[in-house]
């Protein structure tokens, strides 16, 4: 009797990749208004990944941003550098980029917060060598964005 072959069907395995860079709207854009270019960032970012069945979250300190995002390998590659790209911010640096069992924002395409002022996000600047959130962990991001985005309806809008 022949062995039979078995044929595994490999699911897709999700990865996150988590990236801080500093905010540079106001160099890109002179006379940009700052919450008029985040809600274009996120209006774009929300359609292209519901799209790709990518999620995640986004958080702007005035200073910088950090940006948790998960999904299939090629489809989180392939978003990122369109985001390297973007001249609205630069110094871009890759925090984390792991495959992971489950999605930590599995309801948003691209849940945000953050508002220029907002002392919470102040108090992410605070004991930082570096300002914003240039200074933080993939970890230390990872863990804010899940404890201050609970559901849709308490996204801090710009």
């Amino acid at each position: 009797m022949r062995p039979m072959r078995r044929r595994f069907s490999s699911p897709v395995t999700l990865y996150r990749l988590i990236y801080r860079s500093r905010n540079h709207i106001v160099g890109a854009r002179p006379d940009a208004d700052i919450g008029q270019e985040i809600h274009s960032i996120l209006e774009a970012s929300r359609r292209r990944n519901a799209a790709n069945q990518v999620t995640g979250a986004l958080l702007f300190t005035g200073s910088g941003f950090a940006q948790v995002l998960e999904g299939p390998r090629d489809v989180v590659e392939q978003t990122f550098e369109r985001i390297g790209m973007d001249p609205r911010h630069t110094d871009v640096v890759v925090l984390s980029f792991t495959p992971t069992e489950r999605r930590s924002f599995p309801q948003w395409s691209m849940a945000f917060c953050g508002q220029v002022g907002d002392p919470v996000m102040e108090a992410v600047d605070a004991g930082s060598s570096q300002p914003g959130v240039l200074g933080a962990s993939g970890s230390d991001v990872l863990r804010l964005l899940e404890r201050v985005i609970q559901r849709e309806d308490d996204w801090v809008t710009a």
